[in-house]
């Protein structure tokens, strides 16, 4: 674990449970550079250079990847 990041390795499966509707996405790794810090995914065949480009497509809007595919802890605000 880095920086409250658990590091993905190729070939793990990544879901993400929508909240305010029914269902789940899930994201394959195709690659994880632990030194540049990018992690390409696969999502239904389509692949995206980052978890955030891939979360932001299934969103359809701008998100944090690590977030959103629930590999980094969200913060609370109080």
């Amino acid at each position: 674990m880095t920086n409250g990041k658990r590091w993905p390795k190729p070939g793990d499966r990544l879901v993400h449970t929508f909240r305010k509707r029914p269902g789940e996405v899930v994201a394959e790794v195709a690659a994880a550079d632990s030194r540049s810090g990018r992690v390409a995914v696969r999502v239904e065949g389509k692949e995206y250079p980052t978890l955030s480009a891939a979360a932001a497509e299934i969103a359809g809007h701008a998100t944090n990847g690590w977030v959103f595919w629930g590999l980094k802890q969200q913060e609370r605000v109080e």
